[in-house]
């Protein structure tokens, strides 16, 4: 132990207090769950702040006498991390192949002597009685989920509004970087009429989400509103109504649609609030989360999503781990190969699966990471592994709907049509707004036009055309669809638009026949009528 911690029975830093009379880790008024393992070695480290501590000697002092692995350690340390809202590794720093380090400024209390109790000191500077600190602004995408109300006036209904309540705490938390109330905290809150400003200062958290479920008959309806916990604006509000024929699927299908549009709308928000607070001295995930912002507001083929790409560009020069900008990225270079729009598939494919693998070594549990590698993996031409990558992203966060599109491409790319419009169908009811709306328009079209169902494909890829004009896949497939139905002037007129797009790289049926992804029968005699329809939209052969 350090000799400036003797005898001290509290430690307080970055809004934290760690309580080691009662064993206990506190943000303000709420408590905080570590693993005992995981507690013990925030203990070591805070007591030894601003020392450099070597892994051999933090396994000595966590697991005395026994004999452990490094896993054990990193697990302990990711838990902490975790815990701590510091995936930045602001608080804990590890110094490669030396060890870890303690570097937020840590203030002790309650220091017993003969004479009572003496003022905190700085653990950092022993002798020094610190300045005081202003409090610390609340975590970046930190939000308390209200319980809902059941508005049904039958109380054997509450269950329904409770499910939804814990459904959306266990599915927020699983967005990277959040800060997510646990529901026994906010169940607290159940019933009683405070203040939203009063609930976000004692939990420490920007925003509040409260709702209400109604059963009439057999549908019920959902409704949620995102809250300003500093200003009680509201910022976002949803309404679901859905039959309870089966109450699982209902459920699930209720938590997940609602969490998927909050991930959404977070972003958004907090990334407004960075825009206004911190203009100068933006870190790392500051860049991050307004590059996604961008990302998800635009959609992956408008103009503007280049701008979130090249703030996530900026992410990566502050903080090269950045696991946000880098499964972003990893995605724009791998959506370019497997969309055929890529000048460089080579080059593309091997940027995607630098970025892709460093962001999986940071956190193996990036649901984000797991969806863009199986991006990776489909550019590769490697579809089993993509469907293994994909089916992971949503073991780890089931809305989290982009996942789907890789599921749908690599049912394209097998020849299994009514599993890609299945998979689309479903995202598609998932998350009716999403920013990757116009891809699953596209694929299911691509799995009626599979099927030679032409008239439903050109309805789904004239929504996929509404919803995102500049989208070059969307518009390539409508103008050889309407070419084969006879739709001849308006074939042309849309291969024109195509050939217009920035993002139209391959502008010739020998270009698309060279970037063929699989030899599957089925999917390549749907896509030799697909040439034959832009032949007759007029696309040059060479």
């Amino acid at each position: 132990m350090a000799t400036q911690a003797a005898n001290v029975d509290i430690f307080r830093f970055e809004g934290y207090t760690l309580d080691l009379r009662r064993g206990s880790l506190h943000a303000g008024d709420r408590e905080i769950e570590l693993r005992p393992k995981s507690f013990e070695m925030l203990c070591y480290l805070v007591e030894n702040a601003g020392r450099l501590i070597s892994k051999d000697e933090l396994i000595r002092a966590v697991w005395p006498n026994v004999t452990v692995t490094d896993e054990s350690l990193t697990r302990c340390v990711s838990d902490v991390r975790l815990a701590l809202g510091d995936a930045e590794q602001r608080i804990i720093k590890t110094l490669l192949r030396r060890g870890y380090l303690f570097a937020a400024p840590v203030s002790a209390g309650a220091v017993a002597t003969s004479a009572g109790v003496r003022p905190a000191l700085s653990i950092c500077d022993p002798g020094e009685t610190p300045a005081l600190r202003t409090p610390q602004s609340p975590p970046r995408l930190s939000l308390a989920v209200l319980p809902f109300v059941n508005l049904s006036g039958d109380p054997v209904q509450d269950y329904l509004a409770d499910v939804i309540t814990e459904g959306l705490t266990a599915y927020l938390s699983r967005i990277r970087d959040s800060f997510i109330i646990a529901r026994t905290t906010a169940f607290t809150y159940q019933g009683k009429a405070v203040d939203v400003k009063q609930i976000g200062r004692e939990l420490g958290v920007r925003y509040v989400l409260e709702g209400s479920a109604q059963r009439s008959g057999t549908r019920v309806r959902v409704r949620a509103q995102l809250i300003d916990a500093d200003t009680s604006a509201h910022l976002w509000a949803d309404q679901f109504d859905a039959d309870r024929a089966d109450l699982l699927a209902m459920q699930d299908a209720i938590v997940t649609r609602l969490a998927r549009a909050l991930e959404i709308e977070l972003a958004a928000v907090e990334a407004a609030r960075i825009s206004r607070t911190r203009l100068t001295r933006l870190d790392g995930e500051d860049l991050a989360l307004r590059g996604e912002a961008i990302f998800l507001a635009c959609g992956v083929y408008r103009d503007g999503a280049e701008a979130g790409f090249d703030l996530c560009e900026r992410a990566l020069e502050i903080d090269p781990d950045n696991v946000r900008a880098l499964s972003i990225l990893a995605e724009k270079f791998a959506t370019r190969v497997t969309t055929k729009q890529s000048i460089d598939p080579e080059a593309d494919i091997r940027r995607a699966d630098e970025l892709v693998s460093r962001a999986l070594t940071v956190d193996p549990n990036s649901y984000h990471a797991h969806q863009a590698k199986s991006r990776v993996l489909l550019a590769q031409w490697r579809t089993e592994e993509a469907i293994v990558e994909a089916e992971r992203s949503l073991s780890l966060n089931p809305g989290f709907v982009p996942a789907y599109r890789n599921l749908c491409l690599a049912a394209v790319y097998l020849g299994h049509p009514e599993e890609v419009i299945e998979y689309a169908d479903k995202a598609m009811r998932l998350s009716p707004f999403d920013p990757y709306l116009a891809f699953f328009h596209l694929f299911k079209a691509v799995g009626s036009f599979m099927l030679h169902r032409d008239d439903d494909a050109i309805g789904g890829l004239r929504r996929a055309v509404a919803n995102s004009p500049e989208f070059p896949a969307a518009v390539s497939w409508l103008a050889s669809v309407l070419a084969l139905t006879g739709h001849d002037a308006e074939a042309r007129d849309m291969l024109s638009h195509y050939f217009s797009l920035r993002g139209a790289k391959t502008r010739t049926i020998a270009q698309w026949k060279s970037l063929e992804p699989s030899d599957n029968p089925a999917y390549l005699a749907s896509r030799e009528r697909w040439y034959e329809g832009l032949r007759r939209a007029g696309m040059p052969e060479e």
